[in-house]
């Protein structure tokens, strides 16, 4: 269980400042700061539903914040949820996607949960894949900032340089360019994602998948609790999914929640 509030801060592109809008709440009120220590007491305390409960109460005001899902995930473990418990943390992997405590609890609670991640056959994809996913959209911007910022420097100074110091000097710029085109690359990458891509968790023990929206369609296969999905379009009250693996089929909103 985690008993602080990471504060806000601020990312650096093309030498203006700008906040990537939805990433972290801008503090906790003071009210809310009471009930999230509440909370904690409860957690403690073991009273576990009791603590879930004043958690949730913190997120349906707006707060969005990677402790508090992190803690929330952690009570509704142990409370009995475990769709709840992975949709938590996977809100916190969003906003905190390399934190090695949500990545290790988020691994357990899918190693037991009933339907199974297809693995990755290629060791090489799936390293890259990891590392790739535990970069955060702040630090790709912020590292876009940096070495945007280092190229405009090191040119400068060598309009000034004569020789070897020169040429090491426009040397550090091409390195710092193609950095700053690789990591503003991942920053408009993770944007685009963070902005259009809708990803749900299943919130029951079953969830029917069909072959359009409505039950009188084809049954195509069955899905469970904890299962993460990708939502690619509506209809009515009906979501079209797409697994990991690339399955898909109509399933009713009802059954899951958005991350």
């Amino acid at each position: 269980m985690r008993n602080y509030i990471l504060p806000p801060y601020f990312i650096i592109i093309l030498m203006i400042f700008f906040t990537v809008p939805g990433i972290y709440a801008s503090d906790i009120e003071n009210g809310y700061v009471n009930l999230y220590n509440q909370a904690g007491e409860l957690y403690q305390n073991g009273q576990f539903k009791d603590a879930l409960d004043m958690y949730e109460s913190i997120i349906e005001k707006g707060i969005k914040n990677p402790d508090l899902y992190y803690n929330a995930s952690n009570a509704a473990y142990r409370s009995g949820p475990l769709g709840r418990a992975i949709l938590y943390l996977e809100k916190s992997l969003k906003l905190a996607p390399s934190d090695h405590d949500v990545i290790s609890n988020l691994a357990f609670l899918k190693s037991i949960k009933k339907d199974r991640e297809p693995p990755v056959d290629n060791v090489v994809v799936a390293f890259l894949s990891g590392y790739y996913d535990s970069i955060n959209i702040n630090s790709a911007a912020m590292w876009s900032g940096i070495m945007f910022a280092f190229s405009l420097i090191f040119a400068s100074g060598a309009m000034f340089l004569r020789d070897w110091k020169r040429a090491a000097s426009i040397g550090t710029v091409l390195l710092c360019g193609l950095l700053f085109i690789f990591s503003t690359g991942i920053f408009i990458h993770k944007l685009h994602k963070f902005n259009t891509v809708t990803a749900a968790i299943i919130m029951f023990d079953e969830a029917s998948a069909y072959s359009g929206p409505g039950t009188e369609n084809t049954h195509i296969f069955t899905i469970h609790e904890g299962t993460k999905v990708f939502i690619e379009r509506n209809q009515n009250s009906w979501n079209l999914i797409r697994l990991k693996s690339g399955a898909g089929g109509w399933i009713q909103s009802d059954n899951m929640e958005e991350i």
